[in-house]
């Protein structure tokens, strides 16, 4: 790092903010993690609370607990005046008790009942990741006062485009759009303005749902409310963001047989992945016992015809494929077109005729592979495992369409029943419907 700089910011250099002022976000971040613990306590005097404050919710959590520890409780308490409710709460959780006390005996009574209140809701709620800070607007004010009241509150809020509008029992009766305000005349009263029907949702929403809805109105901001409609917060579009980054990494542990974990993979520690590996790995190899205890049963068959065992990877491999496809589509509908249970019979319907389709092509495909490149393999065979293959299609699509729909009827995370659960129904499926075919071949029904 230039020494100069360094100077510069031990010794309160105007240059020092002149090179801050030079960096975009990212590097200013990247600028004070890099500095050491004597040189990271200097930022107080050269940069002031609010300047602070729009680089504080970057920094990783070590850099903010040596911050809260050794930075004046003055400037403390004026830096997270600043800092947004939301911002807060990503990283009170983090800390031990200690640093917890010291961030309350700091922050302003406002804050505390804001931090408090929103640290009692149930994690990945829409209460739970809300900011507390946003404008709020009396049906009684006009264009004028508004605006007084904006510009006051604009140094401590989320966002100002969209502003809030109650009544005098603080319910959420509209909203204005910042462009509206300074459009219209000054004495217009807002109540002939307001845009009556808010989109919002509830406190105890969970957060999935807020992105859907959000998703859905396309809206870059969205109000909570409590139960009687009372507005309790705002969540933006950059909260949501992170609310499907969580959601897609949760979703795609879960499909793969992961718990889930915190924190990128870099990050992690070696015994951290293995536990977050290792419960699923347990079960899937338990849960092989039932294809083992399968093919253990149907040794006379396989001792009948040897040339059944080539086939038993491509076949549970391809009911695994087939489940998975199905249920990964069932599960993007659930997610984006919100089907629900009521949807089954539907789903089930093209599942079966898609499946048909699916399934032939597959069957006349593998025939004609064994015909021509497996030339020791008999014809009767071919069919057989080509047979096997067009009804474990046929079954694999119905259960991978069927499970997720199941899951969320009894309330259960859909993409649970994606991966493992999935594997292992199909793998036993498959391997009983081959040798009970295998059965009736050689018994000389088929």
């Amino acid at each position: 790092m230039n020494n100069e700089i360094l100077n510069n910011l031990r010794h309160k250099d105007e240059k020092f903010k002149e090179y801050i002022n030079s960096l975009d976000l990212l590097e200013v971040v990247s600028f004070v993690e890099s500095l050491e613990l004597e040189d990271l306590i200097h930022l107080s005097n050269n940069l002031s609370p609010s300047e602070l404050s729009e680089f504080f919710p970057y920094f990783d959590n070590e850099v903010k607990k040596k911050l809260i520890i050794n930075l004046d409780e003055k400037y403390l308490k004026s830096l997270f005046d600043y800092v947004q409710s939301d911002d807060i709460l990503d990283f009170v959780d983090n800390f031990d008790e200690q640093i917890k006390e010291k961030l309350f005996q700091v922050v302003s009574t406002k804050r505390k009942i804001q931090i408090r209140s929103q640290m009692a809701y149930e994690e990945n709620t829409a209460g739970a990741i809300m900011s507390s800070d946003f404008i709020e607007l009396s049906m009684e004010d006009d264009t004028f006062s508004a605006l007084k009241k904006i510009k006051k509150q604009a140094n401590n809020v989320e966002s100002i485009s969209t502003c809030f509008i109650t009544d005098e029992n603080h319910l959420l009766v509209g909203s204005i759009s910042m462009k509206d305000v300074l459009l219209a005349p000054e004495n217009i009263p807002l109540k002939d303005l307001m845009y009556k029907d808010v989109v919002n949702v509830n406190d105890d929403d969970d957060r999935e749902k807020v992105a859907n809805v959000m998703s859905k109105y396309d809206l870059l901001l969205v109000p909570v409310v409590d139960e009687y409609h009372h507005i309790l917060g705002i969540i933006t579009i950059d909260d949501i963001i992170d609310v499907i980054e969580a959601e897609i990494t949760e979703d795609i542990h879960k499909m793969s047989g992961l718990q889930t974990s915190e924190g990128s993979y870099l990050d992690s520690s070696i015994i951290s992945i293995t536990k977050s590996r290792i419960f699923w790995l347990l079960i899937l190899m338990i849960s092989s016992t039932i294809s083992g205890m399968i093919i253990d049963s149907n040794q006379n068959i396989a001792l009948k015809l040897p040339s059944l065992l080539i086939f038993m990877p491509m076949l549970m491999s391809t009911a695994g494929n087939a489940g998975s496809q199905s249920s990964s589509m069932v599960i993007r509908g659930i997610i984006v077109d919100n089907l629900t249970f009521k949807n089954f019979f539907t789903i089930l319907k093209k599942e079966i005729l898609n499946s048909l389709f699916l399934g032939l092509i597959l069957c006349v495909v593998n025939t004609i592979r064994i015909i021509f490149f497996m030339s020791s393999i008999g014809l009767e065979v071919a069919l057989l495992v080509s047979f096997t293959i067009y009804l474990v299609v046929i079954i694999a699509n119905i259960i991978g369409g069927s499970l997720p729909l199941i899951a969320q009827y009894f309330k259960l995370d859909p993409t649970s029943m994606s991966g493992p659960v999935l594997s292992t129904l199909c793998d036993a499926i498959s391997l009983t419907i081959y040798f009970a075919l295998a059965l009736l071949m050689i018994g000389g029904v088929l």
